[in-house]
């Protein structure tokens, strides 16, 4: 390995392998944003699609970021990110998907969820937050 940084061997060592770090990032762009496929023949709409791709990503983020969901990592000497970001897939499950029951009451359809304390905690204080 040949470098201009002026690191002990142990440091470069570190240096090296925290550049590994953008590789989820890469896979979650691939698998959750769908930016594995040239949906059409044009480039257009290609354009469009790898744009709003990326902003939907980086709307992720940042919603965490303001959110408190994101947590500060502790530091360390690889050189990854500061925060940790939940995927798409986790917040999917952790914020989306629930349980619930379509129940039909007084002639109306009504949604029910079951109680859960932890995810009513949790919307409240996403909700906080976003509203601040």
């Amino acid at each position: 390995m040949a470098t201009n940084l002026s690191l002990t061997p142990q440091m470069l060592w570190y240096f090296a392998a925290g550049r590994g770090a953008q590789e989820k990032t890469f896979a979650e762009l691939k698998g959750e944003f769908a930016l594995d496929l040239v949906p059409t023949n044009h480039y257009g709409a290609n354009s469009a699609w790898l744009q709003l791709s990326i902003l939907a990503h980086n709307l992720m983020r940042s919603s965490q970021l303001h959110s408190t969901l994101a947590t500060p990592k502790p530091r360390s000497r690889k050189p990854t990110y500061s925060y940790r970001i939940a995927s798409m897939r986790t917040l999917r499950f952790l914020l989306i998907n629930h349980a619930a029951r379509l129940a039909r009451i007084s002639a109306r359809k009504l949604l029910r969820f079951s109680s859960n304390p932890a995810t009513e905690t949790l919307y409240h204080r996403v909700a906080n937050h976003l509203a601040a």
